[in-house]
């Protein structure tokens, strides 16, 4: 008897708990809800899948915990902060698979490992979906890509292989910047940064070309600052010509009777503080001193 009314109580509560069971969500304590956790640094954006709200027109930004009913709605993650992007050929940067961009340049064509930057203006979040149906992650891997290969056929196609990689490189980059944000800023995607990861990859026979141009240009240059530098030294030496020149011209002007007499008298004083005191011996009696005095030269009448 008493088995019977604990298999009973048993049965009882089995029944009561599988009731329990089919009427919960795995998600949710209502059937089809579910949750989800927006991580600091992203926002939610609520889409209806079906009904007459179908679609972002009416979906509204969310952060921490959303409940939403899985069966009519869906929950897009955005992240709210700039991201990174790197094209390259590498295959341990970025994806596993070649991303690298190929665009046509001066009738042949050009292989770079590209960076961007961009982040989702969340105000324009629904303007984003409504547009193209794709989340963060799709985004970046279809329409990021295309569109930057796209920008760079249209800006590079008046540019000649050498601007790629000489001085109108960055005028380059700035103009696929301004084409992208041209092409997503209006559906809130702005991008703030383009630029090459390495030097861009030409056919072995432009590169060779290239080089060959490169280092005529470098000689050229070399020569013409070698050619500068001898001018420059000509000019100093014809500088210095005329100064000594202009300076024995003023030298000579300057020459009077009253200069050549201290002269004379200068070298007189020279010999005076040279002399030992002993005058040479010739046969008569000794010399006498020797002077610069020309009347002291002249014969006694």
């Amino acid at each position: 008897m008493i088995k019977t009314s604990l298999l009973r109580r048993f049965f009882r509560f089995a029944g009561l708990a599988t009731l329990i069971s089919l009427g919960v969500s795995s998600c949710g304590l209502v059937p089809g809800t579910s949750v989800k956790r927006i991580p600091p640094g992203y926002v939610g954006l609520r889409v209806e899948m079906y009904g007459s709200n179908r679609g972002v027109q009416n979906a509204t930004v969310s952060t921490g915990r959303v409940w939403y009913n899985s069966y009519t709605e869906e929950i897009v993650v955005f992240p709210d902060h700039v991201q990174y992007y790197i094209l390259t050929a590498a295959k341990d940067e970025g994806s596993p698979i070649d991303e690298s961009i190929t665009f046509g340049v001066g009738g042949t064509s050009v292989n770079a490992d590209v960076s961007l930057s961009y982040f989702f203006n969340t105000e324009k979040i629904k303007d984003f979906y409504g547009k193209y149906l794709k989340d963060p992650q799709e985004f970046k891997a279809t329409l990021v890509r295309s569109e930057t290969r796209n920008c760079f056929n249209q800006k590079a196609a008046g540019l000649k292989p050498e601007d790629i990689v000489g001085n109108k490189q960055g005028e380059l980059l700035t103009s696929v910047q301004d084409c992208l944000n041209d092409k997503f800023e209006s559906v809130g995607v702005e991008f703030d940064s383009v630029g090459f990861v390495s030097k861009p990859r030409f056919d072995a026979a432009i590169e060779a070309q290239m080089t060959a141009r490169f280092q005529a240009e470098q000689q050229a240059i070399a020569a013409k600052a070698q050619l500068q530098v001898a001018q420059a030294e000509a000019e100093r030496k014809l500088a210095e010509a005329r100064a000594d020149a202009e300076a024995a011209k003023i030298g000579a002007s300057t020459v009077t009777p009253m200069t050549i007499r201290l002269r004379e008298l200068e070298l007189q004083q020279q010999m005076i503080e040279k002399w030992n005191g002993v005058l040479p011996m010739y046969q008569g009696g000794p010399a006498p001193f020797p002077t610069f005095d020309p009347k002291a030269a002249a014969p006694q009448n």
